[in-house]
């Protein structure tokens, strides 16, 4: 099993548990060499106003809690593993200009687009991708990649929990071959490792109700597999302290094992 997690949530997004020292001393208990602390960051009132996304970490939250949590996490368990501080943020324009202020306060960033947008609107990865809109969802992920302020672009394969095709059905076909292939090549231009998203197995099993994984999704994988420089994090993405060492990082191993995908132990941070 992999000793190292590098896309952690706590209870600051509203939606997990958890605070840095739990996640931190399970990950000690179950012999993980790094772990990476990386809550969604807080999501500005323009981008989808006070009701907006899951009620995410407010940005008092983020200077008054979260980072001095993070950085008392670092120092207190510095001779028993490394902690990584950062953030899991959408890249979109509205918010582009506040991305780099996140970077500067952490140790990396991770890329997870579960909005993007299209043609001068927001639209859910959940909800809204299909033939057309998947476009939106591969420039706008493109475009953060871009910038160089990202180190990992996690669940790439997320358009799949809604995608449908012309007549309505949900199937990987060409629009999200090509998309696949132009995300994947942006990775390896931009140096970012893609993630392969233990706790997708989890979100598959609740919303296709066990009939079929929709991230990750194999004939994603299988496209990722022929490219040579791709470099491969498997996160647990884990919102509650036990699913750091859940079956479903297993599954995701075994998963990259049966399509030959190269996973890397331990993370880099090159932006």
């Amino acid at each position: 099993m992999v000793k190292t997690n590098y896309h952690t949530h706590l209870c600051y997004c509203n939606h997990a548990g958890g605070h840095a020292k739990d996640y931190v001393e399970e990950a000690i208990a179950a012999g993980f060499t790094e772990i990476g602390i990386t809550d969604h960051a807080p999501m500005l009132e323009l981008v989808f106003g006070t009701d907006g996304y899951a009620k995410p970490m407010l940005l008092d939250q983020m200077y008054q809690c979260y980072l001095p949590e993070l950085k008392e996490a670092k120092e207190k368990y510095q001779n028993q593993i490394k902690v990584l501080s950062g953030f899991e943020t959408e890249y979109l324009s509205a918010n582009a200009f506040f991305i780099p202020v996140l970077r500067r306060t952490v140790d990396y960033l991770n890329l997870g687009e579960h909005f993007f947008d299209y043609k001068g609107k927001i639209l859910s990865t959940y909800a809204h991708v299909n033939y057309e809109t998947i476009y939106g969802y591969l420039e706008t992920c493109s475009k953060g990649m871009k910038t160089k302020l990202f180190n990992v672009f996690v669940h790439p394969d997320l358009f799949m929990v809604s995608y449908t095709n012309e007549v309505g059905k949900k199937v990987f076909d060409a629009h999200c071959r090509y998309v696949a292939q132009k995300l994947i090549e942006c990775a390896i231009e931009n140096d970012i490792y893609l993630e392969l998203n233990a706790n997708g197995i989890n979100n598959s099993n609740r919303l296709a109700k066990g009939k079929a994984w929709l991230y990750p999704n194999e004939e994603f994988w299988k496209i990722v597999k022929q490219y040579d420089k791709v470099k491969i994090l498997i996160g647990s993405d884990a919102h509650s302290v036990d699913a750091l060492t859940c079956p479903y990082v297993e599954e995701a191993e075994q998963f990259a094992k049966r399509l030959g995908l190269t996973i890397c132990p331990v993370m880099e941070i090159h932006h």
